[in-house]
């Protein structure tokens, strides 16, 4: 088995993995890694929880000369909470790497304490796109760009969807012409790949494995029908008792009127969603990362690159716009090879948009709630087509039907017209709907005599 010294990184760098509790990489690091400290830029897809943030921090700490005091790797995150996540996967190392500096620009603090102790070079900075380009290319311009040797875009995806790229291009600009970029993102469509163009050739595109969540995460939709989501939930935590459950929303408001009611009945929750303020949001994550708390209720903010260890069960009370965004609150669950689950819950109203879910070709199985009891079904609304009840009409009827109403049209508005249009237009359909059963019949009785006949043969 592959361990980090098989790619022949530096003795303290090794050492380092090794006191951090990294000794085997995981796919796509073995695969990332080698073509990353060659310098050459590259595009990176896998599955959430396959271990990208490392595939491309040990490239950037081996390649950085620390005797060189300048700006040598920027790291460029889609929000607040995964900047900070990476800057502390990365400063960690600056106990076994004592003159590496690191230091991380979002708007968890004011631009000027950005800005503060700058006059001495980090190595490495982890930025959010905004803060980076407001720090970085002011009018007085703290840092040196041109010993960059590194950017990184990290899920990328999220960048492009939160309009970033404006800010990353300004940015791009002022870097070397040499600058290795590496890209790293859970999904690659192809608008992605048109912003991607002006920065990376795609010599070296990794597909990861062929599913859209790791495998080891089991998918069930949740008929909730008769009982409202919020009671459902209820009855869902008693009868589940799960370790660690994200609760999804894709609204900030239902984020908020989900966890009202479960602190309201009792159950130790933890709220997060954009709402929040960067104190709260921060305080939030502390929380949720103790592991006193077995619920949290939280929007698609959550959903992306935040490392939350041990989530047993990841819960949809409804199902996002964009449907891939379903697989990024999965993959909350099952990351480096764990089991978890993922719950869909779902209500007569929405199972057109499950069922669109369940096209894509992730198999799922069913369960209801009976009672206080989670049971798994075998038939399941979404496995059923929906019977056609409009039946077709011939053109005569439709043309009867039009005459009906053309007669009892009036320019009045007087009391009882729709009634009398609609006994006109009924007292047609049912001339044709006896018409049909009389054929009905005759074709029935003419079968039955050619099926005697046949016997007396």
């Amino acid at each position: 088995m592959a361990s980090f010294a098989s790619f022949h990184l530096s003795k303290p760098l090794v050492s380092a993995l090794k006191s951090l509790g990294y000794v085997t990489p995981s796919p796509v690091q073995s695969r990332v890694i080698p073509k990353a400290l060659s310098g050459a830029s590259l595009v990176c897809q896998s599955e959430t929880g396959s271990g990208k943030t490392h595939a491309y921090l040990i490239p950037i700490l081996e390649r950085i000369d620390v005797n060189l005091p300048r700006l040598q790797a920027i790291v460029l995150c889609p929000s607040r909470e995964l900047a900070r996540q990476v800057y502390d996967f990365a400063f960690a190392f600056t106990r076994y790497l004592p003159r590496l500096k690191v230091r991380l620009l979002t708007s968890e603090v004011e631009k000027s304490q950005n800005v503060e102790g700058l006059s001495q070079a980090p190595h490495l900075i982890v930025a959010t796109p905004g803060r980076a380009k407001d720090v970085l290319l002011a009018e007085d311009r703290p840092l040196e760009l041109h010993g960059v040797r590194t950017l990184v875009l990290d899920e990328a995806d999220m960048l492009v969807e939160l309009g970033y790229f404006e800010d990353i291009d300004a940015l791009y600009a002022t870097l070397p012409e040499s600058v290795q970029t590496m890209v790293f993102s859970a999904t690659l469509n192809q608008g992605l790949k048109q912003h991607l163009e002006r920065y990376v050739d795609s010599r070296f595109l990794y597909e990861g494995e062929d599913f859209k969540t790791a495998s080891t995460v089991a998918h069930h939709f949740l008929d909730v029908k008769h009982v409202g989501k919020q009671e459902a939930l209820l009855r869902f935590l008693k009868a589940r008792s799960p370790y660690l459950a994200l609760v999804f929303s894709s609204k900030k408001e239902d984020v908020a009127r989900t966890y009202s009611f479960l602190k309201e009945n009792g159950v130790d929750a933890v709220h997060f969603s954009g709402n929040l303020d960067t104190r709260e949001r921060r305080k939030a994550i502390r929380m949720i990362k103790s592991n006193r708390f077995p619920v949290v209720c939280c929007s698609d903010l959550l959903a992306r690159g935040i490392d939350i260890e041990d989530v047993s069960d990841v819960i949809s009370l409804d199902l996002p716009s964009d449907l891939s965004y379903y697989y990024h609150r999965a993959g909350r669950a099952g990351r480096f090879g764990k089991t978890g689950d993922s719950w869909v819950f779902y209500n007569a109203d929405e199972t057109s948009r499950a069922k669109s879910l369940l096209s894509q070709g992730t198999p799922f199985d069913h369960y209801a709630l009976k009672g206080s009891e989670l049971v798994m079904v075998a038939s399941s609304p979404l496995n059923k087509t929906r019977p056609d009840f409009k039946p077709k009409i011939s053109e005569e009827e439709a043309r009867d039907i039009s005459i009906a109403k053309a007669r009892t049209k009036t320019d009045q508005v007087k009391p009882g017209y729709k009634a009398k249009r609609k006994k006109a237009v009924e007292k047609v359909k049912g001339k044709y709907r006896r018409k049909a059963i009389k054929e009905k019949i005759r074709a029935q009785r003419d079968k039955d005599y050619a099926a005697k006949a046949k016997k007396k043969k």
